[in-house]
């Protein structure tokens, strides 16, 4: 597997997990340790998405990846 595809599903996973956590911190003036348990879960669960839609894909055909049609 290319290093690439390993810096980016890193990246897209760092990004998906700060967004829950982002949006749980601006609504109040708590700080993590005041965090519910749910958001933690959110926040893994969106961050494996992430890093397993970024790696699905270089394994993904090329018709798939770049939604181009294979001519039939």
């Amino acid at each position: 597997m290319n290093l690439q595809y390993y810096i980016k599903a890193i990246v897209a996973g760092a990004i998906a997990f700060l967004g829950p956590l982002a949006g749980a911190l601006v609504d109040s003036e708590t700080g993590f340790g005041d965090l519910s348990a749910g958001v933690w879960v959110a926040a893994l669960i969106a961050a494996l998405l992430a890093i397993s839609g970024i790696l699905g894909l270089q394994k993904a055909p090329a018709t798939v990846s770049t939604s181009i049609k294979a001519d039939a």
